[in-house]
């Protein structure tokens, strides 16, 4: 149903190779409130596996697979008349963005992405915030200092 739900959302749009998609992530910031809220689910590795499946079902059409935003619909989506990419989910930026935001995204939605608040319940779309966090690429640590600097 929720899956239907989203490629339904992704048909009879067409993208226009004349302006490269924007993504759909850009400028869309949780509201303070909304990204302080604490994630009530512990990050286990059964949330996590709950939340890959939930995943795959709601958020992989638009996506893709490792949260590229390169789902089978992604090519298809546009808001106002503009085409559009799902963000990328594995961008170690990703990171940035606390739990609280993550989940007030998935409950509220963006055209063309849909509010999943209805969809899922608070548990579920927690735990999609639990498994998005295993998407994001960690960011290299290029200020390690060796053993012999800071020696004389």
């Amino acid at each position: 149903m929720i899956a239907a739900a989203l490629v339904t959302a992704g048909l009879g749009f067409s993208a226009s190779a004349a302006d490269p998609p924007k993504k759909m992530d850009e400028h869309w910031i949780a509201p303070t409130r909304a990204a302080r809220k604490e994630n009530p689910v512990p990050a286990e590795a059964k949330s996590i596996a709950k939340g890959k499946e939930l995943f795959v079902m709601a958020c992989l059409p638009c996506h893709g697979a490792t949260g590229k935003g390169d789902g089978p619909v992604a090519g298809t989506l546009e808001r106002n008349g503009v085409p559009i990419r799902p963000g990328n989910l594995s961008d170690p930026k990703m990171r940035e963005h606390t739990d609280g935001a993550l989940f007030w995204k998935i409950s509220e939605g963006n055209s063309p992405m849909p509010t999943f608040q209805e969809a899922l319940s608070e548990e579920q779309r927690w735990q999609i915030v639990n498994y998005v966090r295993t998407l994001a690429v960690p960011v290299a640590n290029t200020n390690q200092e060796t053993k012999s600097e800071g020696k004389k």
